[in-house]
């Protein structure tokens, strides 16, 4: 087996005491061309800052550094990020609110990763098959790109899913970000 270049990032709420639960995907503008998990630059920017509701009985709860499922970071996330080398991520100011508003966090950045590739792209950098039940994302307009100086991106036959590089992966780590999990062989959906 060659040496895995790349890992499933996802993160967990329960890995911190008390930690904070969010509603959905923030909206965006045009959300017939937009959203978060496209993996593509918007065609119209959102207002800022982008509320993002906590769920209720979370008011006190602790944020986490980032909210994979929604694409909700921290700004010490995001300047990771950054200090990584990482070029592909458009971040926009956030804050975490409650419903009726009177708690509120700021701090946060709604981010989209730019960066949408196929399975067969990866073919050397990490063992792995291509799911027979595969969508073609091409036919629904979308440019699938080689991983190519990528350190994060998203996989074209499942948006939700985000992969980093070993790189990016190991510099997160050194940054002590206890909600942060990275999936490595045949422990999430894609047989990596």
């Amino acid at each position: 087996m060659s040496e895995r270049n790349y890992y499933i990032l996802q993160s967990s709420v329960s890995a911190v005491e008390d930690g904070m639960m969010l509603y959905g995907t923030p909206d965006l503008p045009d959300d017939m061309n937009n959203d978060w998990m496209f993996g593509r630059p918007f065609t119209q920017d959102p207002e800022q800052p982008i509320p993002v509701t906590i769920q209720e009985g979370c008011e006190n709860s602790t944020p986490i550094s980032f909210y994979y499922a929604i694409s909700i970071a921290s700004q010490a996330f995001v300047d990771a990020l950054h200090e990584a080398g990482v070029e592909n991520v458009v971040s926009y100011d956030a804050v975490l609110e409650t419903v009726d508003e009177e708690i509120k966090y700021t701090g946060y950045k709604a981010i989209n990763i730019i960066g949408l590739v196929k399975i067969a792209e990866l073919k050397g950098e990490i063992e792995v098959e291509e799911p027979s039940d595969g969508i073609d994302v091409e036919q629904y307009g979308f440019v699938p790109q080689k991983p190519d100086g990528l350190l994060i991106f998203r996989l074209a036959e499942d948006f939700s899913t985000i992969l980093v590089h070993k790189f990016l992966k190991e510099h997160l780590e050194s940054k002590g970000f206890p909600d942060l999990v990275f999936l490595g062989v045949g422990e999430g959906w894609l047989n990596l």
